[in-house]
């Protein structure tokens, strides 16, 4: 059995970066696409709170809002003029962050809006907004709602008062559940959120609560992990990590999962998601995993678009060529963020001896009771969704033996 558990996805990249120049990215933005889906992802790195858990690329509120909502149009208008993206059909754009909400309506309409005037934007395209409970009151929801968004993604991180006192969230358990109730009551579009699990003295009693709330409060999702400790964030400045045990972390995990799996109303989406029956697709991450173009915009995006990777930094972009081995053998990889795999599509992209020597991995995690075998499907048990980012690397560590 695995000694340490990988708690994020992670993959390490085959082949070094290869710089590429603005002027080659246009260039081959001056072709057609070869396929038609899309996805776009918008980065606003503000935030009028900063979580204690946090190190991602963010900056305290100031007065750069107006600004930098003009930065983000006319970055769309740029990429909008392109004939690659005359025949792209947006299916997902993802409002990311810092937090996006911290936007006026008036941001996100001029935003919205020049994205559809830009931009073909499918009928039952998945609009999705990150944002915290306190700069999201319902006004601001039904705004959003009327603007085409309809789906927010919740930083609450647990409902625990101790919890939220430590992860730095601003409303008290009553008022963030009386918040989401108003939400849930007139926002007819998806509510999903992320939930933090095994904070210093976490009991199970605390991560049962956690899934209880998110099921009576009629939430579609609950994106649920394990705490990290990032490089620079205020968490890891004054938290002694030794607390951690790997016993406690699993215990803490199947709590959560098994109250929720249990009400018989959700489903495991994938490794970290946890999704009611019939409501949140997470149309946005599928896509990426499928391998499908996501055009990034804003200061922190990142993405990848007609082969060349993209990164923007201080208004500029950062711009490399991506390998074709490199996107295949990343679209297979992805396959096991799911709780279910297909070995015939596994089979048909692999050659005979990679495949066979994956296949006797996964029946190796068969004898360990973390997947079974069936119907030519994996398919990944409680233990297998607890210890599934190590699953993941060790399938990658052999199906890049076929790339490289």
């Amino acid at each position: 059995m695995f000694k340490e558990r990988i708690k994020s996805h992670h993959r390490s990249k085959l082949f070094e970066s290869v710089s590429a120049s603005e002027n080659e990215l246009f260039d081959a933005l001056e072709q057609p696409a070869k396929d038609s889906d899309c996805v776009i992802y918008l980065h606003v790195p503000f935030c009028d709170n900063i979580c204690s858990f946090c190190s991602m690329m963010r900056s305290k509120l100031g007065d750069e809002l107006d600004e930098y909502a003009k930065f983000l149009v006319r970055q769309i208008k740029d990429y909008g003029e392109m004939p690659y993206f005359d025949t792209k059909k947006i299916k997902s754009i993802y409002f990311g962050g810092g937090t996006p909400s911290v936007f006026s309506e008036t941001h996100f309409e001029k935003v919205l809006g020049a994205l559809h005037k830009n931009f073909k934007i499918a009928e039952d395209c998945e609009i999705s907004v990150e944002t915290t409970l306190h700069n999201l009151d319902l006004q601001k929801a039904l705004a959003l709602q009327s603007f085409g968004v309809n789906r927010f993604s919740i930083g609450v991180q647990t409902f625990s008062r101790q919890g939220r006192a430590l992860l730095n969230r601003v409303h008290k358990p009553a008022r963030a559940i009386e918040r989401l109730k108003d939400l849930r009551e007139k926002f007819d579009g998806m509510l999903c959120c992320d939930i933090i699990y095994n904070f210093p003295n976490e009991s199970v009693e605390e991560a049962i609560a956690d899934a209880n709330y998110v099921n009576e409060l009629g939430l579609d999702s609950a994106s649920f992990y394990s705490l990290m400790f990032f490089e620079g964030s205020e968490l890891s400045k004054k938290i002694d990590t030794s607390y951690y045990d790997l016993p406690t972390d699993k215990k803490l995990h199947h709590a959560f999962a098994e109250a929720l799996l249990q009400s018989g109303n959700f489903e495991v989406l994938e490794l970290t998601k946890l999704a009611r029956k019939g409501r949140d697709n997470y149309g946005y991450i599928k896509l990426s995993h499928k391998g499908t173009d996501i055009l990034p915009i804003g200061n922190g995006a990142g993405g990848h678009v007609a082969g060349f990777g993209i990164y923007g930094v201080s208004g500029h972009k950062m711009i490399s060529r991506i390998d074709e081995r490199e996107t295949k053998y990343s679209v297979l990889s992805n396959l096991f963020q799911y709780p279910i795999v297909s070995l015939n599509e596994l089979k048909e992209a692999l050659s005979a001896s990679i495949y066979d020597e994956a296949v006797q991995k996964l029946k190796e995690l068969e004898s360990w009771g973390l997947l079974e075998l069936k119907d030519q499907r994996s398919i990944l048990s409680l233990d297998g969704i607890f210890w599934g980012n190590n699953i993941n690397e060790e399938i990658a560590n052999i199906i890049r033996k076929d790339f490289v």
